[in-house]
């Protein structure tokens, strides 16, 4: 099994920030003024050596998981981070790179983007706009022949709720109708949803408007994606029920949009903090715990030190999980 991040922000999408790139420059700089860089060799080793977070951003694209499992694959939510995912699933480019080929260009248009797989499967958690907001940047839903399944906790109303994005031509200028491919809506089935070596079970979460967390199964592994829920009781039977769901699970994507005071100040919106999902999925004796769904005011730097401190927290609970921050283009095969 393998899991992709194609967008890992909450509430809006939020580019890269000046204050970034000076934070890591500073970091960068400070670690060079020891070595002797005249050498562009050493120039390319010496980036090369660089920790991961100086080199890659964390990402500002809202949620978008992609789990695989050889050649079978669900989509986690369609925020803005589907756009690339779905340029990713194109086997050739969308656009014409030569002037000359624009000749045929019309022609191609009718199917611009053929995957591998023609049947694709999305499953959303809720409908909040920074959940489905990146649909309409999807390539594959302009391929005839393509056939794209989304499920979400009631069909009718995910639906409505893409539709109403598109609906528009003051809002956006292309319909769910004039995507070339065959939309199909549904509420996620009571007994689960089987996609090729993949099973997924659902279970529902306390968020404004109600939502769904998902677990993927397959080859022996198992990941769940659980993004914007807030339990007010650790020990309520809801919490319980969702401990259970976690139960084992080999990773779990969770929501830690909070720290502790900016959740005491926002009690009700629907979020949880790294300490509160971390206690929970340590119940569960979950093996890699992600924090996901990052603010969008939190820079690099703060994401960075949250997740040094819910790294600490975790070694004085004892806990034996190990605490990650998903980014952007991270991958990992279990």
């Amino acid at each position: 099994m393998k899991i992709k991040f194609w967008g890992v922000r909450g509430s809006i999408p939020a580019p890269f920030h000046a204050a970034d790139i000076t934070w890591k420059l500073e970091q960068i700089l400070a670690l060079a003024l020891d070595v002797p860089l005249a050498d562009p060799r050493r120039v390319a080793d010496f980036i090369a050596g660089l920790p991961s977070h100086l080199l890659h951003p964390v990402g500002g694209s809202t949620p978008c998981v992609e789990v695989t499992l050889g050649a079978d694959r669900v989509i986690l939510d369609a925020g803005s981070g589907i756009r690339r995912l779905g340029l990713d699933m194109c086997p050739e480019q969308f656009f014409p790179e030569n002037d000359l080929d624009l000749i045929n260009f019309k022609e191609n248009l009718i199917n611009p983007c053929p995957p591998a797989e023609r049947n694709i499967t999305i499953l959303l958690s809720h409908t909040h706009w920074d959940h489905i907001q990146g649909f309409p940047f999807f390539a594959p839903a302009y391929g005839v022949g393509n056939r794209i399944s989304l499920y979400g906790h009631d069909g009718g109303q995910l639906a409505e709720a893409f539709g109403s994005q598109q609906k528009a031509p003051q809002m956006f200028p292309i319909s769910l109708s004039d995507m070339g491919a065959d939309l199909s809506f549904h509420s996620f089935p009571e007994a689960g949803l089987t996609v090729g070596g993949l099973t997924v079970a659902a279970l529902p979460l306390p968020h404004p408007g109600g939502g769904l967390a998902f677990r993927v199964s397959g080859g022996g592994r198992s990941v769940v994606y659980a993004t914007d829920y807030e339990f007010t009781d650790d020990n309520s039977r809801e919490t319980a029920r969702f401990v259970d769901f976690m139960a084992g699970a080999d990773v779990v994507i969770s929501d830690t949009q909070y720290t502790y005071l900016e959740s005491v100040a926002r009690e009700g919106w629907g979020h949880s903090t790294s300490f509160g999902a971390l206690e929970l999925a340590m119940r569960a004796e979950a093996g890699y715990f992600f924090l996901f769904h990052h603010d969008p005011e939190h820079s690099d730097a703060k994401l960075l030190d949250n997740l040094e401190k819910t790294r600490a927290y975790q070694v004085m609970s004892s806990g034996s999980l190990r605490v990650e921050l998903a980014s952007e283009g991270l991958s990992l095969e279990l």
